[in-house]
């Protein structure tokens, strides 16, 4: 009667798992995740810098350009065709108060982001205490 019981149990068991083992996965509709060509990240650095990342996904040829509130060019850069990850760092010390965009494109594809360079006026001292233990 154990073995019966045990034998009961196992099937139940395996019943419930082989569904779950050969499930596959539902396509969501979201095609534009699957169609992207390049992906994109921007973070802040130290002392008014802003570091890129960007992983090229697709053997095209991507743009990257740095503009002011004109549209004019300040930075340019084409990178190979070979699916990779690049890393810049631009540095924003000593350039004017404004609005500035970061475009990465690849001819189908367009990212951009928008930098803001403000001044921030100083009316007082601002200091800072830190402690470690």
């Amino acid at each position: 009667m154990k073995t019966i019981g045990q034998q009961l149990l196992m099937a139940l068991f395996l019943g419930l798992i082989v569904p779950v083992s050969n499930a596959q996965p539902t396509h969501t509709g979201n095609a534009s995740t699957e169609q992207k060509a390049f992906d994109v990240n921007l973070f802040l650095g130290q002392r008014e810098k802003i570091n890129l990342m960007l992983a090229v996904r697709q053997p095209r040829r991507v743009t990257i350009r740095l503009k002011d509130a004109r549209n004019a060019v300040l930075y340019k850069e084409s990178l190979t065709k070979i699916p990779a990850s690049h890393w810049r760092k631009f540095n924003f010390e000593g350039m004017k108060t404004g609005t500035y965009y970061l475009e990465i494109s690849n001819g189908d594809q367009v990212v951009v982001r928008r930098i803001e360079v403000g001044a921030i006026p100083a009316t007082e001292t601002q200091r800072f205490i830190s402690y470690a233990n």
